[in-house]
C-alpha cells in the first residue's frame, strides 16, 4: 500500500513539473543574459519599430492666407418688444353678453372684440330720443304762433299809423286810436311770451340732444373695440361675467413694427448711425430678419457704461414675437482686398498673437496684427501676405522651426 501510494505521488509531481516547464516556455524566454516575459520583449520591439514624429514631422492641417473684403460688427442680444402693447380696459359697467375674439386672432381696427348687455341704456336713449322729437314739434309750433303775431304787430302799427293820421285830421275819434293801440299792447306782451316759450323750447331741444350724445357714447362703450391693428395676446373676459369700469377685458399687441433696444459700449457707439443696417437673429431660424438702426440714445448710462440703441425691424414671418429672444448683428464698416486667414489659425499665449507660417516642411511662429473678425475669417493686418500657408490644426504642439507633415 506504501509503495502504490509513492508512484502516485512521483507520478503527480512529475505531471506539475511537466506543467511548469510548459508555461516557462510560453511566457518567458532568455534575453541579454536575463530572464524576461515575451510580453515585454514583444513591447520593446513595437517601440523600437514605431515612427519617431521628430523624424518624420509633426502632423499639421494648413490653409492659404487670401485676399477678400470682411466687415466690422457690433453684436449684442435684446427681447423684441412691439410698437403698442395695450390693455383694453372697459369704460362702461355690466353683463358681458358676447366675445368675438380668441387670443392670437389678428384683429383689425375699429372691429368690434366684445359686447355687454346695452338693453336698459337701449330703451333710456330711445325714450331720450322720443322726447326730443317732442320737444321740437313743440318748439315749431311756438315759432308759427310767433310768427303769425309778429304779422298781426306789423299789420295793427300799420293800422295804428293811419289812424293817427285821420285823427290829426278829425276823420275818427280819440276812443278809436286808443282802442288800436291798447290792442297792439297787447299784441307786442303776447310776443313776449312766445318769444320765451321758443328760447325755452330750443333749450330743451339742445339739453336732450346733448343727452342723447351723452347715451350713444355710454351705448358705444358697450361694445369694446381694437383702437389700432394688431394680435390678441390674452384674454380675461368670459360670457356672463360682470365688470366693472376700467377692469381689463384683453391685452392687443401689434406685431409689426418690432423693435430690439440693445446696450453698446460707448466706443461702439460712435461707429453706429441712425440707418444702418441691422441683422436680427431668432434661434432656429435660420434666414435672419433685417431691420435698420430708428435711434441712437444722445446719453451714456453712468451705472454700466452702455449707449442704448434701437433697431426697428418689419419681419415677414410669424415666428418673430414680441418678447422673443433675438441676436442683433450692425454691420459698422467694411474692408476692402486684406488679407485674410482662418480664425483658428491664431493663437494667443503670453500675451502675444502669432501664427505658424509653414515654409517647406518645417513650420515658423511669426506674431500677427489683426484687425476685423467676421464669422471663421480673420483680417491680419500685419505678419501675414497673401499666399503664405498658415497652419490651422496641429498647431498646439509646434514650437518654432519644428518639421512637420501637411495631412488633410
Amino acid at each position: 500500500m506504501q509503495s502504490r501510494t509513492k508512484v502516485y505521488l512521483f507520478l503527480l509531481a512529475a505531471a506539475l513539473l511537466g506543467a511548469g516547464y510548459w508555461f516557462f516556455q510560453q511566457n518567458y524566454v532568455f534575453a541579454d543574459g536575463n530572464m524576461r516575459s515575451k510580453a515585454e520583449v514583444q513591447a520593446e520591439k513595437d517601440e523600437k519599430d514605431k515612427p519617431n514624429p521628430e523624424e518624420d514631422g509633426l502632423p499639421v492641417e494648413i490653409s492659404v492666407a487670401e485676399v477678400g473684403a470682411i466687415s466690422s460688427h457690433v453684436l449684442s442680444t435684446a427681447n423684441l418688444r412691439a410698437l403698442r402693447d395695450v390693455e383694453l380696459k372697459s369704460q362702461a359697467a355690466g353683463v358681458v353678453q358676447r366675445v368675438l375674439v380668441e387670443e392670437g386672432d389678428f384683429v383689425k381696427t375699429g372691429q368690434e372684440l366684445a359686447r355687454l348687455d346695452d338693453r336698459e341704456l337701449q330703451i333710456s336713449l330711445d325714450l331720450s330720443r322720443q322726447q326730443l322729437a317732442q320737444t321740437r314739434v313743440q318748439l315749431e309750433s311756438a315759432e308759427l304762433l310767433r310768427e303769425k303775431n309778429e304779422a298781426q304787430i306789423a299789420f295793427k302799427r300799420a293800422d295804428l299809423k293811419r289812424n293817427e293820421e285821420a285823427l290829426a285830421e278829425g276823420l275818427v275819434s280819440e276812443t278809436d286810436v286808443t282802442l288800436l293801440r291798447n290792442q297792439l299792447a297787447e299784441l307786442e306782451l303776447d310776443e313776449k311770451r312766445q318769444a320765451v316759450t321758443v328760447r325755452e323750447s330750443a333749450l330743451r331741444v339742445e339739453e336732450l340732444t346733448k343727452q342723447i350724445e351723452s347715451a350713444e357714447v355710454k351705448l358705444a362703450q358697450t361694445h369694446i373695440r381694437a383702437p389700432f391693428d394688431g394680435r390678441i395676446t390674452l384674454r380675461t373676459v368670459e360670457i356672463g361675467q360682470t365688470i366693472g369700469a376700467a377692469d381689463t377685458l384683453f391685452r392687443l399687441a401689434s406685431f409689426s413694427p418690432l423693435f430690439a433696444d440693445i446696450f453698446v459700449s460707448e466706443l461702439d457707439s460712435r461707429r453706429i448711425r441712425a440707418g444702418q443696417a441691422a441683422e436680427v437673429r431668432l434661434e432656429g431660424v435660420e434666414v435672419p430678419a433685417m431691420g435698420r438702426i430708428v435711434r441712437v440714445s444722445p446719453v451714456v448710462d453712468d451705472q454700466t457704461g452702455t449707449v442704448k440703441v434701437t433697431a426697428e425691424l418689419r419681419p415677414s414671418s410669424d415666428n418673430y414675437r414680441p418678447g422673443a429672444f433675438v441676436r442683433v448683428r450692425i454691420e459698422t464698416d467694411t474692408r476692402e482686398q486684406t488679407t485674410l486667414i482662418p480664425k483658428r489659425a491664431v493663437i494667443e499665449r503670453d500675451g502675444d498673437t502669432f501664427v505658424f507660417v509653414h515654409e517647406g516642411e518645417t513650420a515658423r511662429r511669426q506674431s500677427v496684427e489683426l484687425g476685423y473678425e467676421d464669422g471663421d475669417a480673420v483680417e491680419v493686418r500685419t505678419g501675414v501676405r497673401p499666399g503664405e500657408k498658415v497652419v490651422v490644426a496641429g498647431q498646439g504642439k509646434l514650437k518654432d522651426g519644428d518639421k512637420t507633415r501637411v495631412i488633410g
